[in-house]
């Protein structure tokens, strides 16, 4: 009776917890697959927890990377408008005005903090402000060139950051592979554009002077020489407008109309940050002086800066490409994750939950045969060997 009333408690047990396995003992072999089901499905789990974090990590980048972009257009216009011969000086203060305050707009961007107060273009220094300003109008970067990392499956770990570094700094100015500028004590109005270059090495071997000159037959000509070698590498040629100048994988040509012992320098592109992209274009539009030169002077900077916005424009996209690489990457994981969790949640079932019907069967089943085992125990223990004397 005593092993009817056991069978019977762990059957109402399993029916209150409609659970056919409740210790390792009542079924070793499928007590050990169910412990690994469950930390299976445990582990699932936190990838699912992990891709929702990546993907609203990554969405916030991709939000931030966006309005960047928006005020860089906006800039570009308003460095059209200075272009403009016809504005006047309010006009070109309240230009100013606005480029100061895109220029504040695009970092407080490039500072922006997740809902976590984290950083976004720190690197790993998450609680570090990654671009701060000095008191000289430059921006210096505080944070390292690390990505922040996600396992989002068993297989697969994805970059949910971008540093400041990649992002907003390590942009080349000018085309890329070298910068044109006009020196400062031009007093012709020749504009030097921004050029291209086409040799191997796929760098600029070293700085060149472009100066202008009378020559012999009383016209003006230009000479290009290595700054360090001191070689001639173009000219004395006589100067055409607009015509291309080409000398060591470079072609350029300047327009306007430059005055002898006006010079023009082609250097190595460096890496600019946007901000100082951006303050330059500002320096320039206040040190403007309304004259034929100072026309050509802010032609020349305007045009020679707005080739590094436009290369900075052009990182963004890059790492705006990357960003929509791995948001692919994270619904795809998502996908395999959930599909994961339902053929391992499936298989759980199938081992551990209790079949009620049956369990109910023999529910009934053992209360029959327990009030049995009753009665008849009652019946039993009233019988005495005096009874039948």
């Amino acid at each position: 009776m005593l092993a009817r009333q056991s069978e019977l408690r762990q059957t109402q047990l399993q029916l209150s917890t409609q659970k056919r396995v409740l210790k390792p003992s009542d079924d070793p072999v499928a007590a050990t697959v169910i412990s690994f089901l469950r930390a299976e499905i445990s582990q699932v789990e936190q990838f699912g927890r992990n891709t929702d974090a990546a993907k609203a990590k990554i969405e916030s980048e991709e939000t931030v990377l966006s309005s960047s972009t928006n005020i860089l257009f906006r800039v570009k216009e308003l460095m059209v408008s200075l272009g403009n011969g016809t504005l006047s000086g309010n006009e070109f203060n309240a230009i100013k005005v606005e480029l100061e305050i895109r220029r504040e707009e695009l970092l407080g961007l490039a500072n922006s903090r997740n809902a976590n107060g984290e950083y976004l273009f720190s690197g790993s220094r998450v609680r570090e402000q990654p671009f701060v300003e000095t008191n000289t109008n430059t921006i210096s970067y505080r944070g390292d060139q690390n990505q922040r990392m996600l396992r989002i499956s068993s297989g697969s770990v994805i970059a949910v950051s971008d540093s400041g570094f990649d992002v907003f700094v390590d942009v080349k100015n000018g085309n890329g592979k070298f910068t044109t500028s006009a020196v400062p004590a031009n007093i012709g109005t020749g504009v030097i554009s921004t050029g291209s270059y086409s040799a191997p090495p796929n760098f600029l071997p070293e700085p060149f002077d472009l100066t202008f000159a009378v020559g012999g037959g009383g016209q003006l000509e230009y000479t290009v020489t290595g700054r360090v070698s001191g070689a001639i590498v173009a000219g004395p040629t006589t100067y055409q407008d607009g015509a291309d100048i080409t000398f060591s994988g470079v072609s350029l040509n300047i327009s306007g109309a430059p005055s002898a012992g006006d010079a023009f320098a082609i250097e190595p592109s460096t890496s600019q940050d946007l901000f100082t992209s951006l303050q330059n274009v500002i320096d320039a539009v206040d040190s403007f002086v309304d004259t034929a030169a100072g026309r050509a002077e802010l032609a020349n900077k305007l045009g020679s800066e707005q080739s590094s916005i436009d290369r900075g424009m052009t990182n963004i996209d890059r790492i705006r490409a990357k960003i929509g690489s791995r948001l692919n990457a994270i619904d795809s994981e998502e996908f395999s994750n959930l599909t994961l969790l339902l053929n391992s949640t499936s298989a759980l079932s199938d081992i551990e939950d209790l079949d009620i019907i049956e369990a109910s069967t023999r529910l009934s089943q053992q209360v029959a045969v327990l009030e049995a085992a009753q009665a008849s125990y009652i019946r039993v223990q009233g019988l005495s060997l005096f009874n039948f004397l």
